[in-house]
């Protein structure tokens, strides 16, 4: 009895399945996403590095993440695991019934392990992420949509203050092995060593990413504790090679702090896609991000926003040697917000000081 499909998934790692009109991204903070994703004024931590580089002028303390691992899952894939290890793909009749049971649901499951280090103006990083979604359609003739990205891959930044530390401009390179896939598999794919079909599918590639970001402070115009912040990633490098490439775009975003009685909160706004380079769709909807953070006794961080028009929070719990996220976002995989959801639970566990 052959269980092909788990095996499958356990030998691309954990892959990617970016359905057609999800955004490409390739790494997404928990405390970003916690904020709804509004994060490009804001880049006051190693998230920097994939969000606005010029916030890494703003980091106060020095601070390591040793080791770290993160798990995100699918509303439905939980369900679609369990039922796919009890299922004979080796049966066309059970492989057909199976994808018939998931037919239009979508599936997602990440793994990543992001060790970082940052200090005032510089931060690195080691990169290892794995994302897989699926989807099942045409009910007479049952497919498997899948989608595959994997990076492995190093970074670092650097920022500087200019005008009294009004001005942050900053600059970051990744370097990323990537490898992806995008295929099509029907019935008779599953049944018949689709493990090697996969491995063959796979396609591999090598890039040098590069980002350029600025902030502006706005306390010489009273808007005291705001900033401004504007921020062009995966440049001069976003080519893989075969693998799927690395979109450039140019986002845009506004911070404000405010030290209130009983907590410091932190409220943010971006525009993503300024220039509509995702090629996905032009929906201004799936955009914007709102955001905003609250901190209770310098160890609980509560988060809350709006991505793409869905809810998101996230609490983040830091002691002296270990931290812990969770988080939930919903991504939307259609064409404008508020067609399709895909609600997603994220948890993080790191060790470091």
């Amino acid at each position: 009895m052959r269980k092909i499909l788990p095996l499958t998934i356990l030998i691309v790692f954990v892959s990617s399945l970016c359905l057609a009109e999800e955004y490409p991204y390739i790494y997404k903070g928990f405390r970003p996403m916690g904020m709804g994703g509004a994060f490009v004024a804001v880049s006051n931590d190693a998230n920097a590095l994939f969000y606005n580089p010029a916030g890494l002028a703003d980091i106060e303390n020095i601070q390591a993440s040793i080791f770290g691992i993160e798990i995100e899952v699918g509303k439905n894939t939980t369900g679609l695991i369990k039922d796919a290890l009890d299922t004979d793909f080796g049966n066309e009749a059970e492989s057909a019934q199976f994808l018939r049971d998931y037919m239009g649901d979508s599936s997602h499951l990440g793994l990543a392990i992001v060790p970082n280090y940052s200090m005032p103006r510089f931060a690195l990083t080691i990169l290892g992420t794995g994302r897989m979604d699926m989807e099942v359609r045409d009910r007479q003739y049952p497919k498997l949509d899948v989608n595959v990205i994997s990076d492995i891959g190093l970074g670092a930044g650097y920022a500087h203050p200019f005008l009294d530390n009004n001005l942050l401009v900053g600059a970051s390179a990744k370097y990323i092995h990537r490898q992806s896939l995008t295929q099509e598999y029907t019935v008779a794919d599953l049944s018949d060593k689709l493990s090697d079909t996969i491995k063959d599918d796979l396609k591999k590639g090598n890039g040098i990413l590069v980002d350029l970001g600025v902030i502006y402070k706005l306390s010489k115009f009273q808007f005291a504790n705001s900033r401004v912040g504007i921020s062009a990633n995966n440049l001069f490098g976003g080519g893989f090679g075969d693998a799927a490439d690395a979109t450039e775009h140019v986002d845009i975003g506004f911070a404000q702090d405010l030290d209130l009685k009983v907590t410091k909160a932190t409220f943010a706004i971006d525009y993503i896609d300024i220039f509509n380079q995702f090629d996905q769709d032009s929906d201004i909807a799936k955009r914007i991000r709102l955001g905003a953070e609250c901190k209770f006794l310098d160890i609980i961080f509560v988060r809350a926003g709006l991505y793409q028009g869905y809810f998101t929070a996230g609490l983040n719990l830091e002691a002296r040697i270990v931290r812990l996220d969770l988080l939930t976002y919903a991504e939307e995989i259609g064409a404008y917000a508020g067609q399709r959801v895909d609600r997603r639970y994220a948890g993080r566990f790191v060790f470091g000081f």
